[in-house]
């Protein structure tokens, strides 16, 4: 009798096991959808089998035909390779892995290279976007979330994504330090907080009575009366963008670039945005000045 209750046990927790993976299959299949239908699409069109033969062909299509940017090239590749793989049983072989990052090197080339920076959002001067931030330095119930939120975002230089999945809990304000959940690295991350930005968690806590368990941005009404929700990042961007006129990776961007220009070096500076790319930091986020070269010329 106990043999079969262990037995029957084990069963229920390789089912929930199973249905754990199937979920995140799912979900990835999700996210990568739009990417394959395109592929789809172009393989019927040109009546090519789905495969990864096909898909070097339409990967070089994209650069040379289409000239869509690398990060797009790098996204439509990944997407398309994870459905053929998952969902269809097909696997890449290696000279095909190989035939892929040759492709990929055409953004080395001189017809392709302008196709290779990101074009993102620009940085704005931490001092100004502070000051913006300031203005709902209020007793206002719904002034104290907007100032904490943004000001939290600025100091964190946390993607939109990180921000809306923040816990109360997930603040340790003894010292001074945040984790946040890092969801492109799979990862948990300790971040470091100012002291005014601790100070403002703290009245914003108690101005709306939240509890260790509620969503930090979470929703709420005019008033500032707050839900704990998590909102979609579409919601975050535009209250963001409603509070202070920017897109919130404003803060991301101002913050990292802030850094740089005291002196912080490019470790530092991965360590409190969650960079896992030294390089991404340079080429992507970091403005240098023409007055930052001419003083070491």
């Amino acid at each position: 009798m106990e043999e079969n209750l262990i037995s029957l046990q084990q069963f229920k927790m390789k089912q929930q096991k199973d249905e754990t993976l199937r979920s995140m299959k799912v979900k990835k299949l999700e996210m990568y959808k739009s990417d394959f239908k395109l592929f789809q699409t172009f393989c019927e069109r040109h009546f090519l089998r789905l495969d990864f033969d096909s898909l070097e062909i339409y990967l070089h299509e994209l650069i040379t035909q289409q000239q869509v940017r690398l990060s797009t090239f790098n996204r439509r590749n990944a997407g398309v390779k994870y459905w053929l793989t998952n969902e269809h049983g097909l696997y890449i072989t290696p000279e095909q892995e190989t035939q892929v990052k040759m492709l990929r090197g055409l953004y080395d080339e001189e017809a392709y290279l302008r196709l290779k920076p990101m074009r993102g959002i620009r940085a704005e001067k931490q001092g100004d976007v502070l000051r913006l931030i300031d203005r709902y330095d209020t007793n206002k119930k719904s002034d104290i979330r907007k100032r904490t939120i943004c000001l939290v975002n600025l100091i964190t230089a946390n993607r939109p994504s990180e921000m809306v999945r923040l816990k109360v809990s997930d603040f340790d304000l003894e010292n001074r330090t945040v984790y946040v959940m890092m969801v492109k690295q799979g990862e948990m991350k300790e971040k470091r907080l100012t002291l005014e930005c601790v100070q403002a968690v703290k009245k914003y806590i108690q101005s709306c009575e939240l509890e260790p368990n509620d969503y930090f941005v979470g929703a709420a009404d005019k008033w500032g009366n707050h839900t704990s929700r998590k909102i979609s990042e579409v919601s975050y961007n535009q209250a963001i963008q409603s509070w202070l006129g920017f897109a919130p990776y404003t803060f991301r961007k101002t913050q990292i670039t802030a850094m740089y220009q005291k002196g912080a070096d490019i470790p530092t500076i991965a360590k409190q945005s969650g960079h896992k790319s030294h390089q991404t930091i340079m080429e992507h986020y970091i403005n240098l000045r023409t007055n930052d070269v001419d003083e070491f010329l």
